[in-house]
């Protein structure tokens, strides 16, 4: 199956990271991109912008290709997302003037509720791995999970990215159960798991972490640091869910703050996560 990856633009992006990011995470043979200008006013242009990314991809081999819309950012995206439709939206939030300013907006956040596929985004604390390379970007990913289904709806996606890239998994799960809840707690321990042997057995390096903290938002932070990760990959419901996987806030707070892509999904967990990556 074919991998589509929209690429939305407002001219305010760093060419540099989404040319390395689209050249490192998915193969050049089956994915085909879609470079998508997202007009605010009239008298905006991001083509040049866009022209400039759609030539260099070109002249290494990338099926590419460019499309202008004017209007409301959220829903020119997810819209054509669902035309195309998509399996991946890459997403830059390093722009400060123009379609996103992560910490004081949402349209990352708003796409992320509506999107029908895992978007991926780059950001805007750190524009480029520290050590400057475009190749083995994802050495080790951080995948937040709280025991749910809902929250484990990211995991064939990650497995696929994972053997891709070789990549190590790290699950990582921060305790929020009460003592005298004992029956849910084995429940996830056992769900986690379950699913580190079943990554493990699909030839994956696998790390379980649980940890007692209590503080699932900061404990994330922190183990990106700690452990150099280069993805962090989670779910998170819209408000439609009986159960939000991992809850809303710690979400946005990990989107907002984290130094690293992150990809996220928000579909609901009976819905197979779109694509090859």
């Amino acid at each position: 199956m074919e991998n589509r990856i929209l690429v939305p633009l407002d001219g305010t992006e760093s060419a540099e990271e989404i040319l390395c990011y689209v050249r490192s995470i998915t193969p050049k043979s089956d994915t085909s991109i879609t470079l998508l200008c997202v007009l605010g006013k009239p008298g905006d242009d991001c083509s040049p912008h866009a022209q400039r990314i759609n030539d260099e991809l070109a002249a290494d081999g990338w099926s590419v290709s460019n499309e202008s819309r004017m209007g409301d950012p959220v829903d020119e995206i997810v819209k054509f997302s669902l035309l195309q439709p998509s399996t991946m939206i890459m997403m830059s939030t390093h722009g400060r003037t123009g379609m996103e300013r992560i910490r004081e907006g949402s349209v990352t956040e708003q796409v992320l509720r509506q999107s029908p596929c895992p978007v991926f985004i780059l950001h805007t604390m750190r524009a480029e791995p520290p050590d400057r390379r475009c190749e083995n970007l994802f050495r080790r990913i951080l995948v937040p999970l709280d025991g749910t289904k809902a929250s484990s709806a990211i995991l064939d996606c990650v497995q696929r990215l994972a053997k891709a890239h070789d990549s190590e998994v790290i699950i990582f799960h921060d305790e929020m159960v009460g003592p005298e809840e004992e029956e849910r707690r084995a429940a996830i321990k056992t769900a986690l798991q379950d699913h580190s042997v079943t990554l493990a057995n699909s030839g994956l390096k696998v790390t379980l972490d649980m940890s007692t903290y209590k503080r699932p938002i900061r404990e994330i932070l922190k183990k990106i640091d700690d452990m150099d990760i280069d993805l962090v990959a989670m779910a998170s419901h819209g408000e439609g869910g009986e159960r939000r996987a991992m809850e809303e806030s710690v979400t946005a707070e990990v989107i907002r703050h984290a130094n690293c892509p992150l990809l996220v999904w928000s579909a609901e967990p009976q819905c197979p996560p779109a694509g090859n990556t």
